[in-house]
């Protein structure tokens, strides 16, 4: 496998990861009744993250899948 194959994957996956991490504080700030308009905000940012998130991911897939059904086949040629 070439090193770079996957790289197209990182920055989706970390557009996932951060939506995880807003979701997890939307969470932690639905506790009291002060910060309701906040969890609001917090929770669309979050959704939107993980529809960003889902798109480019498909995106660096549909990608990754095109260059490799692309890509030669190289076969090992016959020893004499």
């Amino acid at each position: 496998m070439r090193r770079g194959r996957l790289q197209p994957l990182v920055w989706p996956v970390a557009v996932l990861i951060a939506s995880g991490f807003t979701a997890l504080a939307a969470e932690a700030t639905a506790r009291s009744v002060e910060t309701v308009t906040l969890y609001g905000l917090i929770k669309m940012t979050s959704d939107l993250l993980i529809v960003i998130g889902l798109i480019w991911l498909v995106i660096a897939l549909i990608q990754i899948f095109r260059a490799v059904r692309q890509r030669p086949v190289r076969r090992a040629e016959p020893r004499a």
